[in-house]
């Protein structure tokens, strides 16, 4: 398994809420969503042919912890839009942090590994 990542801050924001990765969660996720690429659950694949540390964390499953926020903190609110960016993989055995700010109608969400810069960077518009 890949240390855990120590470059940057975990995210701020008043809204907060995180989420432990392993191989079983990124299976799962990859049979919900029929996705069949290996660097989420073969881990000699992702790290020996594809180069990376670890399994890889979908990037639709960092969108859907961005949107937990607006879904547990503001629950009687709808979503009316949501805007977003990977910028960054996020990698198993990561504990992945999703923070956000509301401001009016409008929260500013990052979505980091703890300790590693964003893997995702979003904007979330409340009705």
């Amino acid at each position: 398994m890949p240390p855990p990542e120590t470059d940057g801050p975990d995210p701020e924001g008043e809204w907060r809420v995180e989420l432990a990765t392993d191989p079983v969660l990124l299976a799962r996720f990859s049979a919900l969503t029929y996705n069949g690429h290996r660097i989420h659950y073969d881990h000699p694949y992702a790290t020996q042919v594809e180069g990376y540390p670890g399994l890889v964390v979908h990037g639709p499953l960092l969108a859907l912890l961005a949107l937990e926020l607006p879904r547990r903190h503001a629950p009687d609110r709808a979503v009316r839009s949501f805007s977003y960016r990977l910028v960054r993989p996020a990698f198993v055995p990561a504990r992945i942090v999703s923070a956000g700010q509301a401001r009016g109608t409008e929260v500013d969400v990052v979505v980091a590994a703890r300790g590693a810069a964003p893997s995702l960077t979003a904007k979330v518009g409340l009705a």
